[in-house]
């Protein structure tokens, strides 16, 4: 029976959703199932269907495909790559074809893991290691906010955080062809003009990702230092104008306030800054860079680092203010721990957000602790009325809706890479140190190969136990 949406409460009106988004989940896994068996009957039918009519013998995929299109109503390719999505995650990604079982997960981030992972390594010991590393984060993003019986914890990691976390576990994966990559996107960079039929048009500027951040936050600070001169142009608008005025030698009155820097926020571990490993870095909001770029950014002549003092547990030492406002040091420390908007849903990077108290100031000090970055929507959404942020008995914090749910904030993780492999003596001369990095890469390199056979024995392992 449809139910009355009109009686429900908040609450039980959003949570209803959550249950329709599971039996959707469930319902979509079912078919990929489906789709599964019925080319696994093929398979096994084949060779006596070659004997009967050997010149017109559908292979299995091919037959699938034949019967299921016109059936379900569906084109050919996308019931192909619906296939080509059930069975790669049937056979390498286990634990997500089960959380899509259980409809936990979507399909469509399903395929996302599927196709990124396909397309990108065809070493089976590479995607159980990327198998692995995306199970666990899955894992932490689980959450059951939504308090339904029956209903177990969902995934609740937005399509781009997931897509973030793909790319940063292919390049780590993947460094040398990260690397060739991105050199090869570098030297195709262009300038790309596309014509509008409403008399406009769009001109795009390919370069590396923290350049155009850098470019893009120049002309936000100019077009809101218009905006408080008294120009009544959006801040979109303004960006446009002032662009074009710049491009086109018009760049007279342009401001470039001195007041307010563009910030390119990068977490890297020391390791690839210092030409030891080639983990990829993370900007700001998610996006990943591969460890050349990291490392170029980190040497620029205008990059700066700051060095964060911490007591023993890992606390920031002596970082506190009796002020509203949060000082330089303080709010590096909270752009560098939490990268983007606290909400867990938002990817909206730290260096463009808020500064937000948990426990609203005075009440609440100025200092690490209390602080997270927060977007204009989720700063409003956190003081509107129904909303508050409580700090359980485990120290954590969840936001509590005025629908009566509560999402658990926490900030996101860091690339971390802790191999350090055993330095040998090191002496002061630059040659004797570069034959030092030689060595330690050569160190590594052993090592990540060792590791990989080990996986596979161990692979083999559970697979003799089991067979």
């Amino acid at each position: 029976m449809e139910a009355d949406l009109m009686q429900m409460d908040d609450h039980d009106l959003l949570a209803g959703g959550v249950a329709d988004g599971v039996a959707e989940a469930r319902a979509g896994w079912q078919r990929w199932a489906r789709l599964v068996e019925f080319h696994r009957r093929r398979e096994a039918d084949c060779r006596l269907r070659h004997e009967i009519s050997p010149s017109f013998t559908l292979t299995p995929r091919a037959q699938t495909v034949s019967e299921v299109s016109a059936l379900w109503g569906l084109s050919e390719s996308r019931v192909r790559h619906e296939l080509n999505v059930a069975l790669f995650l049937e056979q390498y990604f286990p634990e997500v074809w089960e959380l899509s079982r259980n409809g936990q997960l979507d399909c469509y981030r399903a395929g996302l893991i599927a196709d990124n992972a396909r397309h990108a390594l065809d070493d089976p010991v590479l995607l159980h290691v990327l198998a692995r590393r995306v199970q666990a984060f899955l894992e932490r993003h689980l959450s059951d906010a939504h308090g339904l019986p029956g209903i177990p914890p969902l995934v609740t990691c937005t399509p781009k955080q997931l897509r973030n976390k793909l790319t940063y576990e292919l390049n780590r994966l993947r460094a040398a062809h990260s690397e060739e990559l991105h050199r090869k996107a570098v030297a195709d960079r262009h300038v790309r003009k596309v014509e509008l039929p409403d008399g406009m048009a769009q001109l795009g500027i390919s370069a590396t990702v923290d350049q155009v951040r850098l470019a893009d936050h120049r002309l936000t600070h100019a077009a809101r230092q218009r905006r408080r001169e008294g120009d009544q142009r959006t801040i979109a608008q303004l960006k446009s104008d002032l662009a074009i005025d710049l491009l086109t030698g018009r760049e007279e009155g342009v401001p470039a306030p001195s007041y307010s820097r563009p910030i390119v926020n990068l977490t890297v571990p020391v390791q690839t800054v210092m030409g030891l490993a080639d983990d990829p870095g993370v900007l700001a909001g998610g996006t990943v860079v591969p460890a050349g770029l990291a490392r170029a950014i980190a040497s620029h002549p205008d990059a700066t680092w700051h060095r964060m003092l911490t007591d023993p547990a890992g606390r920031m030492v002596e970082l506190s203010t009796t002020s509203y406002r949060p000082t330089d040091p303080i709010w590096r420390h909270v752009v560098a721990e939490w990268s983007s908007c606290f909400e867990p849903a938002c990817d909206a990077p730290a260096t463009e957000a808020e500064h937000d108290h948990r426990v609203p100031w005075p009440r609440g000090a100025t200092e690490p602790a209390n602080l997270w970055p927060a977007c204009k929507r989720g700063h409003t959404t956190k003081h509107a009325p129904g909303f508050a942020v409580e700090q359980a008995a485990d120290g954590s914090f969840r936001l509590r809706t005025a629908a009566g749910f509560a999402h658990a904030v926490a900030p996101p993780a860091k690339p971390v890479d802790e191999r350090w492999p055993d330095l040998p003596e090191v002496q002061f001369s630059a040659t004797e140190f570069l034959a030092v990095l030689g060595e330690i890469r050569s160190h590594r390199d052993r090592s990540a190969a060792e590791s990989r056979e080990l996986a596979w024995e161990h692979d083999n392992f559970l697979f003799n136990i089991a067979g």
